[in-house]
């Protein structure tokens, strides 16, 4: 059976909610955006890759990634899963956060993964299905529902952080711990000239396996994943610079401002320039 619950317009804002339910198998989804997600597994088991690392997730898993932070979802184990997503911006949650500021408190834990036992897993439950009720149908102040009980939500969540321990989990295996390190590798070493064959002869792994893994892993090739980083950043110089964009595109480590301008393009959907002044409020 597939059924799919979605919530999303232009009244609401950033503002998106989908419960799903997939029988079978689904093909890997990984982005950056400047939305917060909160993901929660209610059935199966799927591998979700954050920042730097894989972790397995399992029924009653709330998994919160921050914005602007690379994340992928894929499937684990027997294929078929029931999930719940909801992305929001701070100018959603921003006039709730004036009264409680600790409301996002659950997205800057080190591990992006809470791991919920019985009794909160049932409230956690018991909120997201209200949320999924409200935005079933279209009716007068769904918005303003779906803010109070997203609100609700993320206070169940905060006070849980701060009231229980959360641990890191392990790695999935030894080579999902490898491919970690070299994602942390590449992080630092972005604005380098990164190949193949040297990545992988200092982590002591074949090229081939090394770039099959990396794919498998975190859903990028490796030149995807270095171009997506060094964007990342260009977009931070930009917003907190006076650099020239010649010299961002120098600094992140592009080779040339044609090749700068075509991936920032085809990754953040507008022009360096542009980027700048919309995030200046200049347009």
């Amino acid at each position: 059976m597939f059924r799919t619950v979605e919530f999303g317009n232009e009244e609401a804002g950033p503002f998106y909610l989908q419960h799903i339910r997939r029988p079978g198998a689904f093909e890997r989804t990984q982005h950056v955006h400047e939305l917060y997600e909160l993901y929660y597994l209610y059935e199966g088991q799927r591998l979700y890759f954050v920042k730097d690392r894989s972790y397995q997730v399992l029924p009653g898993d709330l998994v919160l990634i921050n914005r602007r932070e690379v994340h992928g979802v894929s499937d684990f184990g027997t294929p078929g899963h029931e999930r719940v997503v909801m992305n929001f911006s701070r100018e959603f949650v921003a006039a709730m956060m004036e009264e409680a500021p600790f409301l996002l408190d659950g997205f800057a834990q080190p591990t992006p993964i809470v791991r919920l036992d019985l009794p909160p897993r049932r409230e956690a439950e018991e909120l997201l299905a209200r949320m999924i009720r409200e935005a079933e149908t279209a009716r007068l102040g769904q918005t303003l529902a779906l803010r109070s009980l997203l609100g609700e939500l993320l206070l169940f969540t905060a006070r849980f952080v701060r009231t229980h321990r959360v641990p890191v989990p392990e790695h999935v295996s030894p080579i999902h711990r490898k491919i970690s390190d070299i994602v942390r590798h590449l992080n630092v070493h972005y604005a380098d000239t990164v190949r193949l064959n040297d990545l992988a002869a200092q982590f002591g792994i074949s090229p081939p396996y090394l770039s099959r893994m990396f794919k498998e892993i975190t859903g990028f090739s490796l030149v995807e994943y270095v171009q997506l980083v060094r964007v990342r950043e260009a977009q931070r110089l930009l917003e907190t610079t006076n650099d020239k964009v010649i010299a961002v595109a120098e600094q992140v480590g592009f080779g040339s401002l044609v090749q700068f301008g075509r991936v920032f393009r085809q990754l953040a959907k507008t022009t360096p320039l542009r980027y700048r002044q919309t995030a200046r409020g200049k347009v």
